[in-house]
């Protein structure tokens, strides 16, 4: 009888940790595509008005949005056509806004995107205008709000991306009473059209055929759109939009950790963060008081919550525990460059100036630098003033000409966790400890809080 195999080991964890699904809003000026987009795409939906106006009031109510702080807001809607390649019924990716004095915005979140849109203070209805307009500005849509939408989403620092579906051709004119038959809610004149309708038949069959090309067209838009929310946070990351990795023991992690990465998240515009708890630092050649899944969870609980505060995705990652012997950066970079390649050159490393300054004992760091830029928060004794000095002539040694560019302006942080665990050895709870993170603490007894305890009911 032949012995049953053993199962086959599980694999290593991968470097990016689990993605959770990503958090999009879409927003849509008009009542008629908002129906439309709710039936064809699963996402929570905003409405806003016609215009720059009811773009300015949509972000107004962001409190009340499903997502405060989404990882993606995403106009959706109908434009016109400046020229033949935007066929009606079709839609687009939009890469660029901008508006006829030549104001430009650039969305680089959506790497598919090409088209460029010209927001109008008014509906392009002739063939003449949609084609002089196009020509001017080296637009292929036109709308009312998509520059206004733009200059809102960068304001409140969130990442947004455009869909238009193709109402109507660039040949194609669109009925002079058109202009009149929404209200600034988005929604339809039914008395206007009825009374124009009756005022001019013809009008009847016009808007019906515009009515049906904007519903296949919105269909279009809909399922584009309701695909970004299927996109893995990680590809939203790209040189302008990093993804930021923020390694180190976190022995433990507490609140000063999680605020230098919120800020740091916040001055890069990052879509996700990765933390990254070290299983030795080969720096310091001690092992970490608490074990790697005592850190893991207690890095969940810490780094988390920044998700609600700020747009981004935390995702805490075990390549490093998982992994025997040091810890070294090098080797977890080359494993997600390994996994993603398309990341190559989309990277940021969060270090302290204490950390920078020994950039040099560390594995391979020149491949390290070439790999990923580090962004530098001053940590005390330092200042900015002597952080930007030793950077300036850091790279004039090094041959990091970039090096300046490196440090992020902002406070110095302090990070004192050695501090911290004393304090828990004497049996305190110190500030700045999550309350997940503290019930680990305390039932698993970590950094002698046990032995703490004991001594209090002794004595």
């Amino acid at each position: 009888m032949t012995a049953p195999k053993a199962p086959p080991p599980p694999p290593p964890p991968t470097a990016v940790g689990v993605a959770r699904p990503l958090r999009v809003i879409a927003i849509c000026p008009l009542a008629f595509e908002r129906r439309i987009l709710r039936r064809f795409a699963k996402l929570p939906t905003v409405g806003a008005g016609p215009g720059p106006d009811g773009i300015r009031r949509a972000f107004s109510w962001r409190a009340d949005w499903p997502f405060p702080q989404p990882d993606l807001v995403v106009l959706v809607g109908t434009a016109g056509a400046l020229n033949a390649r935007c066929i009606p019924g079709s839609d687009h990716l939009v890469r660029e806004v901008c508006r006829p004095d030549g104001s430009v915005l650039v969305s680089r979140v959506v790497r598919e995107a090409d088209a460029r849109v010209v927001e109008s203070p008014l509906i392009v209805s002739t063939r003449e205008a949609k084609r002089a307009l196009g020509l001017a500005t080296k637009a292929d849509l036109v709308d009312l709000e998509s520059f206004a939408f733009a200059e809102c989403a960068e304001s409140a620092g969130l990442r947004w991306a455009i869909v238009r579906g193709v109402s109507d051709g660039v040949d194609d004119v669109l009925p002079r009473e058109c202009a009149g038959f929404i209200n600034d809610a988005g929604e339809t004149r039914l008395l206007r059209v009825l009374r124009a309708i009756a005022l001019r038949p013809r009008l009847l069959v016009e808007l019906a055929q515009i009515g049906r090309t904007a519903r296949r067209a919105m269909r279009s838009a809909a399922f584009t759109t309701d695909g970004l929310a299927c996109v893995d946070t990680i590809e939203l990351c790209n040189p302008h939009h990093p993804l930021l990795l923020y390694g180190g023991s976190f022995d433990p992690p507490h609140a000063r950790h999680a605020s230098m990465l919120a800020d740091a998240v916040r001055a890069l515009q990052a879509p996700c963060a990765l933390v990254v708890p070290a299983a030795l630092n080969p720096l310091k050649c001690a092992t970490p008081p608490a074990p790697a899944d005592a850190r893991i969870a207690m890095c969940e609980a810490t780094f988390k919550p920044i998700e609600d505060r700020v747009p981004v995705e935390v995702r805490i990652s075990a390549a490093e525990v998982s992994r025997p012997g040091p810890s070294y950066t090098f080797d977890t970079v080359q494993q997600l460059l390994t996994e993603r390649p398309a990341l190559s050159g989309s990277l940021r490393m969060l270090l302290g100036s204490d950390a920078l300054r020994d950039i040099m004992r560390w594995h391979r760091w020149r491949e390290l630098l070439a790999l990923v830029q580090p962004a530098v928060v001053v940590r005390p004794p330092d200042d900015h003033a002597s952080v930007t000095r030793f950077l300036k002539e850091f790279g004039v040694t090094q041959g990091f000409a970039d090096a300046p560019t490196w440090l992020l302006s902002l406070p110095p942080v302090e990070l004192a966790s050695t501090e911290i665990r004393r304090a828990i050895a004497a049996g305190i709870r110190p500030a700045g400890i999550a309350e997940d993170a503290w019930r680990e603490i305390s039932a698993r007894g970590l950094y002698g809080f046990g032995e703490a305890r004991e001594r209090i009911y002794t004595l």
